[in-house]
């Protein structure tokens, strides 16, 4: 027989009552519930890892990391490149300095962080020999500085200061004897680490290596040896007299440039040659040299765009005008000066990146203004503009041999302090690939040094061409419309470096570029 329970009515107000009243009492006193942080003892995770470099190769560098209660790792190696191993080797595609930092999540979600300096290198060289000549090819990266042992006692050093472009980074050396040399390149990386590599020079065959200079005056003219290993001399000065001094001094007939030849002998019975332009007497030029566009004011195309004006003063010319026209400059572009010159690294300042001013470092072509034109003297209603440190004012022109010219140009500076450096004016006998070619191809250096702050000043110097360089046939195909119509050109190049403290906020400027043939 199935019970049946009875509740009474004041019974069931009575719980009905009680379960409100607990209701009410817990909601008053209620606090959400929040986790724990940290792992259960509430302590900090913490990472470090070591370095080492890989014992078969200096570009990879090996990872370990030590770290309480991480479960998850984020390397970030200082290139760009990243890796989520716990312990990962890893190889640098080039040599540097790069700081690489570690970040591990510890299993409660705690981040802890350590990182380091690296200095991966690679050491490496390759070499050609002609006679007793070496031409060292280096292919190092990653190196602070360099010391080459050629093996017969002489050493040469290079630091990262120099830049790779400098001859002491892959050098040419001269041996003095036909044995066999063990060639030690040791480099030294950014952290202090030595490496070296060694090869074996064999098979030179001793030789000379003629070399001289030359003094003129009128039909005189003074020659100075400079070879090296010659036992005898044998000069031709090019006007079918001879001589078999060693520093001979040659009378001329008549004026003119005369192809003087140098043949020198070594101990050994080996004979080579080198032949050089020598302008006598006083050479009359048959033409008035000209500097395209010198005022910076002629447009050369009926839309009048300013970027069109300073086509004629670029290192890396465009091949077409504004209007789709064809430039006549193009046939002088020189790519390997343009990469250097717009490379931050050589002329800008990195630390600058996402500014304006970086844009401006990383570009070799300056610009036109009409604000700051020469006034004060000077003829013209435009100049060109650097504000950029990798900008340049750069123009072959046609010359001949043996012939003065002389150079003026105005230049200011917005704020360059008196008596520093606004820029250096330079007249080149070839075409450098870097700036740092320029003392070995200067025929003339001219600083500008400022008299004067936000001032005009000019600057006149000469130069006489003795010696010049031409431009290829390849060249000479590519436009019929251009001043480049023959192999037998002479050219030199008219080159501005502004001061290196060129910015938005200091300004220089160019202007009223004239340049003087004598008679004409």
């Amino acid at each position: 027989m199935q019970k049946k329970i009875k509740y009474s009515v004041s019974s069931a107000i009575a719980l009905v009552f009680l379960a409100v009243s607990f209701q009410s009492c817990f909601d008053s006193t209620f606090e959400e519930f929040v986790p724990p942080t940290g792992n259960v003892n509430n302590i900090q995770p913490n990472t470090l890892f070591t370095t080492s470099t890989d014992a078969d190769d200096n570009l990879t560098v090996v990872f370990r990391s030590y770290s309480t209660d991480a479960t998850s790792y984020l390397w970030d190696f200082g290139d760009g490149n990243t890796s989520s191993e716990a312990n990962p080797n890893y190889t640098y595609a080039e040599g540097g300095l790069f700081k690489v930092k570690l970040t591990t999540t510890s299993s409660d979600g705690l981040i802890a962080v350590d990182s380091t300096e690296v200095s991966p290198i690679a050491v490496d060289f390759d070499f050609d020999t002609i006679d007793s000549e070496v031409i060292f090819e280096n292919l190092t990266t990653g190196a602070s500085s360099l010391v080459w042992d050629f093996g017969d006692g002489e050493t040469l050093d290079w630091n990262a200061e120099d830049t790779e472009e400098d001859t002491d980074f892959s050098p040419t050396y001269i041996y003095s004897s036909a044995d066999v040399f063990e060639v030690t390149l040791t480099a030294t990386n950014f952290l202090g680490v030595e490496v070296a590599t060694s090869k074996i020079i064999q098979g030179l065959e001793l030789s000379t290596v003629p070399d001289f200079t030359f003094s003129v005056s009128s039909l005189t003219v003074e020659f100075t040896d400079d070879s090296l290993l010659a036992v005898s001399h044998s000069w031709d000065f090019g006007d079918g007299n001879t001589s078999d001094e060693v520093n001979p001094t040659h009378e001329y007939a008549t004026d003119g440039t005369y192809d003087v030849t140098l043949t020198t002998t070594n101990d050994a019975g080996v004979s080579k040659s080198i032949t050089k332009a020598v302008p006598v007497g006083g050479i009359q030029a048959t033409f008035a040299a000209v500097i395209q566009n010198a005022d910076f004011e002629t447009y050369p195309t009926a839309q009048n765009n300013n970027n069109d004006l300073v086509d004629a003063w670029t290192v890396n010319p465009d091949n077409t005008f504004n209007d789709g026209t064809d430039t006549p400059f193009d046939f002088w572009r020189n790519e390997d000066l343009e990469a250097w010159v717009s490379d931050r690294n050589n002329n800008g300042n990195t630390a600058l990146e996402g500014t304006d001013q970086y844009d401006r470092n990383g570009t070799d072509k300056a610009s036109s203004s009409s604000s700051n034109a020469q006034s004060d003297g000077g003829t013209s209603g435009r100049s060109i503009k650097f504000d950029g440190t990798g900008e340049r004012a750069y123009q072959p022109f046609e010359i001949e041999p043996g012939v003065e010219y002389t150079i003026s140009a105005f230049v200011k500076t917005e704020s360059t302090p008196i008596g520093d450096s606004e820029g250096v004016f330079y007249i080149l006998s070839d075409e450098p690939a870097a700036d740092t070619d320029l003392a070995s191809l200067a025929l003339v250096t001219e600083p500008v040094i400022s008299d004067a702050i936000n001032g005009w000043q000019q600057v006149s110097f000469s130069f006489t061409a003795d010696a010049s360089f031409k431009f290829p046939q390849s060249r000479v195909d590519e436009n019929a419309n251009d001043i480049l119509v023959s192999t037998d050109q002479n050219f030199v190049i008219f080159y501005f470096v502004p001061t290196n403290t060129v910015t938005v906020d200091n300004e220089v400027f160019l202007t009223d570029v004239v340049i003087t043939t004598p008679g004409f």
